[in-house]
C-alpha cells in the first residue's frame, strides 16, 4: 500500500508557521543570552542592581546599625532587591572595624568615609558606578 495524504491528513501551512515561530523564539533566546555573557551588557538590568554590584565590586562598604533610622532610609534608597548585593556592616553587633567611625550611616569608598545618608546620584559620582 502506497502512503497517502487521505489517511494521515495534509500538513496546514499554519502548522509551519507555529514551527517557525518557535524556532525564532528559541533563536532570539539563545542569542539574546550569548550576546550578553560575550559583551558584559545584561539587557534591562536595574540600575540600582548595576551600582550595588560596581560598588561591591570596587570594595565599598556601607556602616549601619539597627537602631539608626538614617541607616534604614540609606539601606531603603537601594530597595529590596538592590541592597543585597550592598557589601555592608552592621555596627550594632560590636565590629571592630566600627570603633574609628565618627557617626553613621558611613560609606567607606575608594578609601575615604563618607558620613550621612547618601542618594544613589551622589554615589554614583563618588565611585564613577555609571552606565
Amino acid at each position: 500500500m502506497r502512503f497517502s495524504y487521505r489517511y494521515y491528513g495534509k500538513r496546514e501551512k499554519s502548522d509551519y508557521y507555529l514551527w517557525y515561530i518557535g524556532i525564532l523564539v528559541a533563536f532570539l533566546y539563545f542569542f539574546s543570552d550569548w550576546f550578553s555573557k560575550a559583551t558584559g551588557y545584561i539587557v534591562d538590568e536595574d540600575p540600582d542592581n548595576y551600582l550595588a554590584k560596581c560598588l561591591t565590586d570596587k570594595g565599598s562598604v556601607l556602616y549601619v546599625s539597627k537602631s539608626c533610622p538614617d541607616c534604614e532610609i540609606q539601606k531603603n534608597l537601594f530597595g529590596s532587591s538592590a541592597i543585597r548585593y550592598v557589601n555592608y556592616t552592621d555596627c550594632s553587633v560590636g565590629e571592630s572595624s566600627c570603633r574609628e567611625l565618627a557617626g553613621l550611616p558611613a560609606w567607606k569608598l575608594n578609601g575615604s568615609v563618607y558620613y550621612g545618608v547618601k542618594t544613589l546620584t551622589d554615589l554614583r559620582g563618588l565611585t564613577g558606578c555609571v552606565r
